[in-house]
């Protein structure tokens, strides 16, 4: 924050509007406090919002900004890995309701994106660790360089080089302008989310919150799991991408809730169509089919794979 202010100068009249960190922010209440707040501050449609955070101040800020007076300008600030290879790309803006993940939300493009990497310096090794999973989701989605530069790159490691940071950018930046409404190719980035939310929104229900990448990271095995079971993907390609997943994630993994308290949110997914939940299944490393499906066993049998029942 000190630095923004010192470069914004004497440019503009600035306030500044604090919200808690995580998904804490991202609630219907946070947002009648911000619209009562600018309001007060007589905002107008040629002032601009900038949301300096992590992921869920981008999607908070980002709806905040989609719905205030029909629509004002909005400029993303990301401050975590996480933020800067997902959240804050693409227009997807989102609040939770009764602990459902994004269940409101918009589809609305920000302004201008800026990452500043040297964000990542201060972030913790679960923060770090949670955006490192949609870098290997992209890397999975992408192949090629990408993911042949992951699997050169230490577990150990708590600095992503900017190489990896600005491909994995620019793995979702073309996908999102080939399909900006998600009608097509852009789903094969709900890769991981199906399941990812499910365990988010059991676990909120429980209030214990788990880190977004972390449960990403465990949706993704699971998934490629459940596409092995689907015959969609050979047992090599499945043991080559959950290898380098658990290299990553097994010894930090949270105790994760079971499947009885994950499948009754896989209902309630934005992603359900007729009564169908809709995966983003890899058959291969590179290559991806949308599958849809009604029947659970499947995927418990996958998800028990990892957690015990």
């Amino acid at each position: 924050m000190p630095q923004l202010i010192e470069a914004l100068g004497d440019h503009s009249p600035l306030d500044i509007i604090e919200v808690e960190s995580g998904e804490a922010c991202k609630s219907p209440e946070v947002c009648f406090h911000l619209w009562s707040h600018l309001l007060e501050l007589e905002f107008t449609k040629s002032d601009v919002l900038v949301c300096l955070g992590g992921g869920s101040v981008s999607d908070m800020g980002g709806f905040v900004a989609a719905t205030y007076k029909r629509g004002i300008s909005c400029i993303v600030i990301p401050t975590t890995l996480l933020a800067m290879t997902d959240a804050a790309i693409g227009g997807k803006n989102g609040v939770d309701l009764s602990n459902v993940k994004n269940v409101i939300g918009t589809l609305v493009q920000p302004e201008v994106v800026l990452v500043y990497p040297q964000f990542c310096s201060t972030l913790s090794d679960a923060q770090f660790l949670s955006g490192m999973a949609e870098v290997i989701k992209h890397g999975i989605i992408a192949g090629g360089e990408l993911w042949s530069l992951l699997q050169t790159l230490s577990p150990q490691v708590r600095e992503i080089p900017l190489q990896i940071l600005r491909r994995s950018v620019e793995v979702k930046l073309t996908i999102v302008r080939e399909d900006p409404l998600e009608k097509g190719r852009r789903k094969v980035l709900n890769f991981g989310h199906t399941i990812g939310h499910a365990i988010e929104s059991a676990a909120l229900h429980d209030e214990k919150a788990i880190e977004h990448g972390l449960a990403v990271a465990m949706g993704m095995m699971v998934e490629v799991k459940l596409a092995e079971r689907l015959g969609l993907i050979s047992s090599n390609d499945t043991n080559e991408i959950v290898r380098v997943l658990q290299a990553w994630y097994m010894d930090v993994l949270p105790n994760f809730p079971n499947w009885k308290k994950v499948e009754p949110f896989l209902s309630h997914d934005k992603k359900v169509e007729q009564k169908k939940n809709v995966y983003a299944l890899p058959v291969s490393v590179g290559c991806f089919e949308i599958v849809y499906t009604e029947s659970a066993l499947d995927v418990q049998v996958a998800y028990n794979e990892f957690v015990e029942d």
